[in-house]
């Protein structure tokens, strides 16, 4: 949010106002994030872009009006549910960083957000979820790449042609 600007920057010790310059963060609200400007970017990103993106994933939880919205628009959309359940996705994530095969780029806030970012082991079922390193730690970028992941994986079958790089 606009009016958070300032406070977040000084609390995360964080740039954000270069982040927004270079287009990895977008301001949205004043007090609180405006779902409705993000519906806006994924529309700017179809009509002045044309990027067609085959299916928008989201987290259940505070994605409010965003869905139907997106719906409206004529964007396919998958829930993603945040928890151990992401196990399988978080293995293939690992490996693929392991690999070599994610590349970010100079993108230092999705940097900062994956160096927040921890794996934690259900000691009962072995299985994993996401995690903060610390309560202030802000790991939205890895979450969101999470849930991207976990979309590709659930309808690779049907899209799994499309997602593959032509070089």
């Amino acid at each position: 949010p606009i009016e958070k600007l300032a406070e977040a920057t000084s609390r995360d010790g964080i740039p954000y106002s270069e982040m927004i310059e270079k287009g990895w963060l977008t301001l949205s609200g004043d007090n609180y994030i405006d779902y409705h400007a993000v519906f806006d970017w994924l529309k700017e990103a179809v009509e002045k872009y044309e990027l067609l993106p085959l299916m928008v994933g989201y987290d259940r939880w505070s994605s409010q009006y965003l869905v139907q919205d997106l719906e409206a628009y004529g964007f396919q959309v998958d829930d993603v549910n945040q928890g151990y359940n992401l196990h399988p996705v978080l293995l293939e994530m690992e490996g693929i960083v392991k690999d070599g095969k994610l590349h970010i780029g100079d993108n230092a806030l999705l940097k900062v957000h994956l160096l927040d970012s921890a794996l934690e082991a259900d000691t009962r079922n072995g299985r994993l979820r996401l995690k903060k390193l610390s309560r202030n730690a802000h790991i939205d970028g890895t979450a969101a790449l999470v849930d991207a992941l976990c979309v590709r994986q659930k309808h690779y079958a049907t899209y799994g042609e499309q997602l593959k790089n032509r070089s």
